[in-house]
């Protein structure tokens, strides 16, 4: 037996071999494809073919183009400039007669790759599109895919930015629709059709937006006859629903004010003699138009439907307008009790009486609550006093003074500037009486004192006893008439809740 051997070198030399005839088998073959697809190019693309003629053959014939559109991504919505910003996969087919071929001649290849500017296109355009690029930004930057029977695939991507008419009427609870029309500009359906290649848009590709909840986007056609044309003009419109996610709005927005709004409430349970009712309702107004301002430029300047969430914020402004109003007469009517004048009979009737009882507030916790009733009555009480020493006082001088000069009528009159011939005692009363001297008060002095006393002329004559009555009763009343406004403030505001509430679950 004869033993044959390989060497370590032999064994190197044929591996290098092999490898180098794989290598150029390899470049053998994308050689032959590069020469196969070349020989295919030129075939299509001779002197022959125009990209300026429409690819139609028979006299007759329609070039039809199925339009179909995958939504990737909702961009923006810009209601206040009523505009809406997608991300779009735009596919277009259509059949070119003059760019079919045999596979079997071309090594059974049966697909091309073209330039966009090499071979024909529709020119489709968005309707609604307002963008500065163009209706399809992006269109001309990509290749198209032929195969051997003539059909052509040109797909592409593009961020359109297209006019929509969005209501605002139940923001943030709105659901929007809007249209995207596509055909072509110049092509009538005499020579051009177009077909929607299913009844909704592909989806399946679909980044969810955190405003924005996709609720369906479908497909139809329609074909519009314009008074330009004599032929009508075909479209495929996408009929785009999208929902708006409220939640961040009801946080940052709607539940701090009704929060804020519901602050004035403790208004009411503040007692009248506590003068900060005023000032806290004119803060919840001043919080109120914060939030009014927060959603200002949410909204478009002018719509033909007024949203309902500006008039809750309206509603909420004039319902705290009505509390400082409510909160101004219980402090008038609180302070009236400095007038010194009685409650009227029929307030008394009607708060005192029977309102009082309806609504539970006792009389003597109310005077118990106020502790500057005592200040109030003591003064009232000094001026009362004073005004009627005053007035004795004055009464008294003048019967005095009338009484002395009858006196002096009686006797004999010395000449003047002689004061010897007056009897003693007139000496000794007209040097030792104030009146006489001009030692009496004026009358003047006193204006500021006649004035309240002529203010209390007009009113029931109260004793010292009935006084603090009269106070007590103004006091009280403040109370009834606070907790009736308390009353009618929450049943207004209930009824308001409700009615945006039905407003807007309505719409949902």
């Amino acid at each position: 037996m004869v033993h044959i051997g390989f060497s370590p070198r032999s064994v190197r030399l044929t591996f290098n071999v092999f490898l180098f005839l794989i290598m150029n088998a390899k470049c053998v073959h994308g050689m032959d494809h590069y020469v196969i697809t070349k020989d295919l190019y030129d075939k299509l693309f001779n002197g022959s073919y125009s990209v300026d003629v429409l690819p139609v053959c028979g006299i007759d014939d329609t070039m039809n183009i199925t339009i179909d559109a995958a939504l990737r991504e909702v961009i923006d919505v810009q209601e206040k400039f009523q505009t809406l910003k997608l991300k779009l996969w735009v596919r277009l087919n259509w059949t070119d007669c003059r760019l079919v071929w045999n596979p079997s001649d071309f090594n059974n290849q049966d697909q091309i790759y073209v330039p966009y500017h090499k071979i024909w296109t529709p020119d489709i355009t968005l309707y609604e599109g307002i963008s500065e690029f163009g209706s399809l930004p992006g269109m001309k930057d990509y290749r198209a895919s032929i195969f051997s029977d003539g059909t052509v695939q040109y797909n592409f991507p593009s961020t359109v930015t297209t006019a929509c008419a969005i209501d605002v009427t139940y923001f943030p609870f709105d659901l929007q629709n809007c249209k995207l029309a596509f055909g072509s500009w110049i092509y009538s359906g005499k020579h051009l059709e177009v077909f929607a290649s299913s009844s909704s848009a592909d989806v399946s590709t679909y980044i969810k937006n955190n405003e924005w909840h996709l609720i369906s986007m479908t497909s139809e056609k329609i074909v519009h006859f314009y008074n330009c044309c004599q032929y009508p003009f075909s479209e495929i419109a996408f009929n785009l629903s999208i929902q708006r996610e409220p939640k961040f709005y009801i946080i940052t927005i709607i539940f701090p004010c009704i929060l804020v709004t519901s602050l004035t409430f403790i208004g009411f349970f503040l007692p009248p003699s506590c003068s900060e009712k005023i000032s806290l309702q004119i803060t919840v107004l001043l919080s109120n138009s914060v939030f009014l301002l927060l959603i200002q430029d949410q909204l478009p300047p002018s719509s033909e439907t007024f949203p309902v969430i500006a008039y809750f914020f309206t509603s909420s402004m004039l319902l705290v307008c009505l509390a400082c109003i409510m909160a101004g007469i219980v402090l008038f009517v609180y302070y009236l009790r400095q007038s010194g004048r009685e409650v009227p009979h029929i307030c008394q009737t009607i708060f005192l009486r029977h309102l009082s009882k309806v609504f539970c507030i006792r009389y003597e916790e109310c005077i118990a609550k106020d502790i500057s009733v005592a200040a109030v009555y003591g003064e009232l009480k000094e001026r009362r006093m004073s005004s009627v020493l005053l007035k004795d006082a004055m009464r008294n001088r003048d019967s005095f003074i009338a009484r002395k000069s009858q006196k002096i009528k009686h006797e004999d009159i010395p000449e003047e500037g002689s004061n010897a011939s007056l009897p003693l005692t007139s000496r000794n009363n007209s040097d030792s009486n104030p009146i006489t001297t001009g030692q009496l008060p004026k009358r003047d002095s006193y204006s500021s004192v006649f004035a309240d006393d002529n203010v209390l002329k007009d009113k029931r004559r109260t004793t010292p006893n009935n006084l603090e009555t009269v106070i007590h009763e103004w006091v009280h009343l403040a109370h009834v008439v606070d907790r009736l406004f308390l009353i009618c403030y929450f049943m207004i505001y209930l009824t308001n809740g409700i009615i945006f509430i039905f407003l807007f679950s309505k719409k949902s």
